[in-house]
């Protein structure tokens, strides 16, 4: 645990009503706080879990969390910080490499044990990865975390949550609270939500969660604020990889309308006629946007499908629903969404093409960028 951070650690055979010591003084007191924590934090506690990948003088840690179980595998959704190249943007070692012990991971569980992980997947574009390990009690000791979609209003408003993970060194379970806050993250990813929980980097991987025993994303930095992708493209994420291997990719990027500064606000305002939730598109695809109905930046999308926007996630979650069902029955499928353009005051109802628009090519000028450029020394505009 790093010192001065708010992170606290519990043995997995201390009580419920044991205090949790925060390294900055501040306790939480479980049998006096109620449900608020002891139900959504010790109910998964025993899921969470810390990871080891190492190759020659090389080592990162992370936390993950056990969200399935396929064939006699046991699978735990972390970042893909854990298997990435050091010192790369876009390359992460592959499931061969790790089978021929290029890279070796260990999966520290909640009782001590450590197994050996293989790497199941690795999808760059969201930084997320599934490790498999083989563990003959798992389905009793190691409990799935259900992945279940977010509210659709659930990020207008201000509510508790909690970052978990796990210490490498101690095995301690680690938490800190917070609140999930109406901000932006400086990482690339347009679906990320920012909470304000004080971490260090052993949460990186690990599970946001709120007071209502709710997985709501998963941990991906530990500056000022903490950058998490929210569940439903987790979610998704691993839907896909089942069926096919791979993900599409949505090349049309926004940020929600309660995010935007108010200054921009304010000067589109004056223009016409603003919805009242919608995303602010900030970047299209160059080689796909005859794809999108004619959609270009500066332009606010408020409805997709008849569905009201609120998200970056809803919007993109709409986006691989549909993809899926045009996948199925081998029929190209389109998505409706009503524009507004404030150049000209107009609004009008754009088709976007989802199979065409839905590919998994290596494209690194639109690839969602999740190093620190000033830590790793790349060119933001690269």
């Amino acid at each position: 645990m790093l010192a001065g951070h708010r992170a606290c650690w519990l043995d997995s055979d201390e009580p419920q009503s044991k205090r949790i010591k925060y390294d900055a003084g501040k306790e939480v007191d479980f049998k006096k706080d109620g449900p608020r924590y002891s139900e959504s934090v010790l109910r998964v506690h025993k899921s969470v879990v810390s990871l080891v990948a190492s190759t020659g003088g090389w080592q990162e840690f992370c936390s993950g969390t056990v969200v399935d179980y396929v064939d006699n595998k046991t699978w735990i959704l972390t970042s893909a910080t854990l298997v990435r190249k050091p010192d790369t943007q876009f390359e992460a070692y592959k499931p061969e490499e790790i089978k021929t012990r290029c890279l070796q991971i260990e999966v520290v569980l909640y009782n001590g044990d450590t197994v050996e992980g293989l790497l199941e997947m690795c999808n760059l574009h969201y930084n997320i990865a599934i490790v498999a390990i083989v563990y003959k009690h798992s389905l009793v000791l190691l409990p799935a975390v259900r992945l279940s979609d977010l509210p659709l209003h659930y990020t207008l408003q201000p509510r508790p949550v909690m970052a978990l993970g796990r210490d490498v060194d101690s095995k301690g379970f680690l938490v800190s609270c917070g609140k999930l806050v109406r901000e932006n993250s400086e990482l690339d990813c347009k679906e990320l939500l920012i909470c304000s929980c004080d971490i260090s980097e052993d949460f990186i991987g690990g599970p946001i969660m709120d007071s209502t025993k709710s997985f709501i994303g998963i941990t991906y930095s530990f500056e000022e604020t903490v950058p998490f992708l929210p569940v439903e493209i987790a979610a998704r994420c691993i839907k896909y990889y089942k069926k096919e291997k791979t993900l599409p990719w949505l090349r049309i990027r926004g940020q929600p309308l309660h995010t935007v500064d108010l200054d921009i606000l304010a000067t589109m305002r004056c223009k016409f006629d603003m919805p009242h939730s919608g995303l602010l598109v900030d970047k299209v695809c160059d080689t796909s946007t005859k794809n999108y109905g004619g959609i270009e930046v500066g332009d606010i999308i408020s409805e997709l499908d008849g569905a009201a926007l609120y998200s970056g996630a809803q919007f993109t979650a709409i986006f691989l629903d549909k993809f899926e069902a045009a996948m199925d029955t081998s029929n190209a499928g389109t998505l409706q969404a009503v524009v507004h353009r404030p150049t000209n005051k107009t609004t009008f109802v754009a088709k976007l093409k989802v199979q065409q628009v839905a590919c998994d090519e290596p494209n690194k000028s639109f690839q969602n960028r999740w190093m620190e450029w000033k830590r790793y020394g790349f060119d933001e505009q690269v």
